[in-house]
């Protein structure tokens, strides 16, 4: 155990644009007709927690196994696409080999190619609050999205590769995701459709600055709005107080730091900008019913990772 969860990141490119890449998986059976050998395999390790700066999405055919992302586990059986956003913790634990490819993008691969489409925090499975980051998926389903990806991968390896071709590609296969989720859980998919930009901004905020920024007069100051107004649309959308959701954000990442790293109670408080330890220690107890040290040895106690 370090002092540091490890951190993956995207290999630089000669493009303004950070490029798309696609790998596939360290324990592939084979590799399908059109998907040449070319095609690496991922080169970092996925078998134990890390986190990455990009967005990912694992498009999973056949295998078995465990992805744990962020303290939750899911089950790999069957068809399925499966999606990390930056920051989390995750890793994957298979009892089979696995067949399927894995999609790595920055968002601004994204925007760049996909001006006019909706941002990724729009998807409900990139959504901060209530993250869906597994999409069960029909046999034909799973063929449409082969197809796809095949095609991505041909692209991909060809000697003229079109990264605008790319990025429209990644648009086409997040929208067909988005209303494949949406036809199967409709209640979830409306009342995330509901969310305002506003609200949509603060949670885009938070997720990028909670590690800085706990007030919520700074988000309201960014978001040209009055602290009360925005505590009133955040309570009425998410259900929570903003604070609350400021502070959320950060004991998340206090939680990763204790079970992934060997950093001292006091450590993460400062890692987290809470320049009071004891502070930190009576807000993490309140809030979880533990207090770090106990959490860190509960949790890896009980966890598979």
């Amino acid at each position: 155990m370090s002092d540091a969860i490890p951190v993956h990141s995207l290999p630089k490119s000669q493009s303004p644009v950070p490029a798309l890449k696609i790998y596939r998986f360290k324990n592939s059976n084979e590799i399908t007709a059109q998907a040449p050998e070319a095609l690496p395999i991922t080169p970092l390790p996925t078998d134990t927690p890390h986190r990455h700066t990009y967005y990912e999405i694992l498009f999973i055919e056949e295998g078995q196994g465990f992805h744990e992302i962020d303290f939750h586990s899911y089950t790999m059986q069957g068809t399925g696409m499966h999606f990390i956003t930056p920051g989390q913790v995750h890793l994957l634990t298979f009892a089979a080999p696995c067949q399927g490819f894995i999609v790595a993008f920055s968002e601004d691969f994204y925007t760049f190619y996909n001006p006019t489409s909706p941002s990724l925090s729009h998807f409900p499975f990139f959504q901060i609050n209530k993250r869906q980051p597994v999409l069960r998926l029909t046999e034909t389903e799973r063929h449409y999205f082969h197809n796809i990806l095949e095609n991505m991968v041909e692209d991909h390896l060809g000697p003229d590769t079109d990264q605008n071709m790319l990025g429209q590609y990644l648009g086409l296969l997040l929208q067909k995701c988005a209303i494949i989720n949406q036809n199967t859980v409709h209640t979830t998919a409306n009342a995330s459709s509901s969310i305002p930009e506003m609200v949509g901004r603060f949670q885009e905020l938070v997720e990028k600055n909670f590690r800085e920024m706990h007030e919520v007069q700074q988000y309201a100051t960014i978001l040209n709005v009055s602290p009360d107004y925005l505590s009133k649309i955040v309570k009425r959308f998410l259900g929570v107080q903003t604070q609350e959701y400021i502070l959320d954000k950060l004991l998340l990442e206090a939680k990763r730091l204790l079970v992934f790293t060997n950093l001292s109670s006091k450590e993460i408080a400062y890692h987290i900008h809470m320049d009071d330890p004891s502070y930190f220690g009576r807000i993490f107890k309140r809030k979880s019913g533990l207090t770090p040290n106990e959490y860190r040895e509960h949790v890896r106690k009980s966890t598979i990772f």
